[in-house]
């Protein structure tokens, strides 16, 4: 005989509460939003449920081990074909949602509270079994299953101090590590033998926390052949402002743009893309349209066009030659092919226009529109025609408009197809990276200062905010800098920034993104403040990529 059971909810549709909870089981963890005490089913695929919608019964089945849970459109909730629980799930128009204090009874998980206040649903609370600190680096090993939320972590002069929960503890206090438990909370405070404030980054491996202690701020620390790390607290406005810079030598490593690995259109991390490229470090890099993920403006690797340039910003270009340039330029791109040519409009874009490129690189697919001739073209021939969803892998689509029809019956298989290049730029390209507001230009400030904040909606130029800086200095070198305000102002502005740049000696000066979007890692570690207390995934950044790692 079924047992029936009544699960209530109170939802209040006028204010709908929106927040982040963390649900872990058997070692796995998913941070998801919760709305009014539910979750997305969804989210509980990555802890290895298997999830089978039918829009014809109006039902959700979750199969996890040998539990079968039955989610209907009505808001009830059945386990194993006998308990049943009313009002205990919500379909909406994208989502089909499940109590998460329900989800907790059947799981068997219990509630604790992470350092920064969110609620983690967890199956089992792991133990911290030893503390090592030794060579700059903090070592926390723990019997169990530890996850990133769990840690909250940060400096004092001399002092590193930690904050864990939910966790339980075999560590005993020592004159060097103080450790205070309190039920699941774990406070520890561990006593540095150098008198400045240290930075810390940490990261998440196996069953260990792994902190490294750095001091850049004692003076400029090489990180690689031509590269040295510094960060500084500096005015700069009359605000104190957390400075890391990139002091660089673009003689001896590329200033190469990466972009995320699903392609053109797809978000990543700067830190993921750091480590899987094994650079030495990265800064974020363009502006993007948040809501398709594609980058805004002129972007060049290794010579090839991946996005073509957005009004009249600067744009921060390596050569060839090794050389680093900050600069406006005029740049177009036509494309011939045999005896046509024709105006390319777009290079990877959802954007309408009368000749399109789409490259390998573009990861959404292939617009088709009725209006369009397509052509594909593999090693600089056209080798078919016809719609494709993705470029082949050693050429292009090209994609004209049928105005143009008449022109192209006479395009033929085997033609020849190449790009040419109009720019005002003197030398050959190898990686260009737009963005803006322009700084300085050649040791000044630039005359249309006033024009030049207006090419940025949304007051990007006026408003105080955190701040990522290319410039060069008069002898070629390059820096990279991430500012982070100190005291609460936000950060700084665009005439700040021109102040600043001129005191430092710099040659030419722009922006790169800021805000929520700027960040700096070194090798595995994100150095810089994160204004959000989030890593904001981006479409491409800037790496330092040594010569000799291709």
């Amino acid at each position: 005989m079924k047992r029936f059971l009544i699960f209530a909810f109170f939802i209040l549709y006028s204010s709908i509460l929106i927040s982040q909870v963390l649900v872990g089981v058997n070692g796995k963890f998913v941070t998801v939003q919760e709305y009014n005490g539910f979750i997305d089913i969804k989210s509980l695929e990555s802890l290895g449920f298997s999830i089978v919608i039918s829009n014809r019964s109006e039902r959700a089945y979750l199969i996890y081990k040998n539990q079968i849970i039955i989610v209907e459109k009505s808001g009830t909730v059945t386990v194993d074909f006998l308990d049943i629980y009313e009002n205990a799930a919500l379909y909406t128009s994208d989502k089909i949602m499940i109590s998460v204090d329900l989800l907790s009874k059947i799981l068997g998980l219990s509630k604790y509270v992470t350092p920064a206040g969110m609620e983690a649903f967890i199956d089992k609370v792991c133990v911290l079994t030893s503390v090592d600190y030794s060579h700059n680096e903090l070592k926390l090993d723990f019997m169990g299953s530890p996850f990133e939320e769990m840690l909250e972590i940060k400096s004092e002069e001399s002092k590193v101090v930690l904050e864990l929960s939910p966790v339980l503890s075999e560590v005993v206090s020592t004159d060097q590590i103080k450790i205070n438990q309190n039920g699941y909370k774990l406070q520890m405070e561990i006593f540095l033998d150098t008198e400045a404030k240290p930075v810390l980054s940490t990261k998440l491996q196996d069953n260990s926390f792994i902190i490294t202690v750095s001091f850049p701020q004692l003076g400029r620390e090489q990180i690689a052949k031509g590269v040295y790390w510094e960060q500084k607290v500096e005015k700069i406005g009359n605000k104190d402002m957390l400075v890391n810079y990139l002091w660089i030598d673009p003689q001896f490593v590329d200033l190469k743009p990466e972009i995320s690995s699903g392609g053109i259109g797809s978000l990543e991390s700067v830190e993921k893309m750091v480590i899987r490229k094994n650079a030495v470090a990265g800064v974020n890099a363009n502006y993007f349209d948040t809501n398709t993920g594609l980058p805004i403006g002129l972007l060049i690797v290794d010579g090839k066009i991946l996005s073509m340039p957005y009004g009249d910003r600067p744009v921060f270009i390596q050569t060839f030659s090794n050389e680093v340039y900050i600069s406006r330029i005029y740049f177009d791109v036509n494309i011939k092919v045999g005896q046509l040519l024709f105006l390319v409009k777009g290079i990877n874009t959802i954007a309408q226009g009368e000749v399109l490129i789409f490259t390998p690189e573009f990861g959404l697919s292939i617009p088709y529109r009725d209006e369009m001739v397509y052509f594909s073209v593999v090693d600089g021939k056209v080798n078919g025609t016809g719609w494709l969803s993705k470029a082949p892998k050693n050429g292009f689509v090209l994609a004209i408009s049928s105005k143009y029809k008449k022109y192209l019956e006479g395009i033929q298989i085997g033609d020849t197809v190449e790009y040419i290049v109009n720019t005002n730029f003197p030398y050959p390209i190898k990686h260009a990276i737009e963005a803006g507001p322009l700084i300085l230009y050649e040791g000044s400030p630039i005359p249309d200062r006033n024009d030049e904040k207006n090419r940025y909606g949304g007051s990007i130029a006026r408003a105080s905010a955190t701040r990522t800086l290319a410039a060069t200095l008069p002898d070629g070198k390059v820096v990279l800098a991430v500012i982070n305000d100190q005291d609460g102002s936000g950060g700084v502005n665009y005439d700040e920034l021109v102040e600043f740049s001129l005191k430092k000696g710099f040659y030419s000066a722009m922006n790169f993104d800021g805000g929520s979007s700027s960040i700096m890692v070194i090798f595995d570690r994100v150095v810089s403040k994160v204004p959000t207390g989030w890593v904001r995934a981006v479409p491409a950044s800037l790496l330092v990529v040594k010569k000799d790692n291709k």
